[in-house]
């Protein structure tokens, strides 16, 4: 049976050669296993690195989206009031030293 299945798929004809040839040898057999435990272990240690970068990087991006957010938010309601301010009649000049928004973007305020 396992004549027949190695001729079907090269990766157990790969795994039979090296256990026909481990077999033979147990000076092999451990360095095999060696190299084997080594390749386990770098896996299992990339993943976990792999897995703490991105856990890192989350953590990095949800804080520079909230900071931008809030940002965002502050920008937005200086907007919404230089628009009432606009629609009481203050003057521009005015509305500016309140808002700190440029006079450039309180005249687009008032086209809108």
């Amino acid at each position: 049976m396992i004549e027949e299945c190695k001729n079907d798929n090269e990766e157990i004809k790969e795994a039979v050669k090296q256990l026909t040839e481990m077999s033979a040898d147990e000076y092999e057999r451990e360095l095999y296993e060696i190299r084997e435990r080594s390749r386990l272990t770098y896996n299992t240690e990339m993943n976990e690195a792999r897995r703490k970068g991105e856990e890192q990087g989350e953590k990095r991006g949800e804080k520079r989206g909230e900071k931008r957010g809030i940002k965002i938010g502050k920008i937005e309601e200086k907007r919404k009031i230089a628009k009432k301010m606009i629609e009481e009649g203050l003057d521009i000049k005015l509305i500016q030293k309140l808002t700190d928004l440029s006079e450039e973007e309180i005249k687009s305020l008032m086209s809108h």
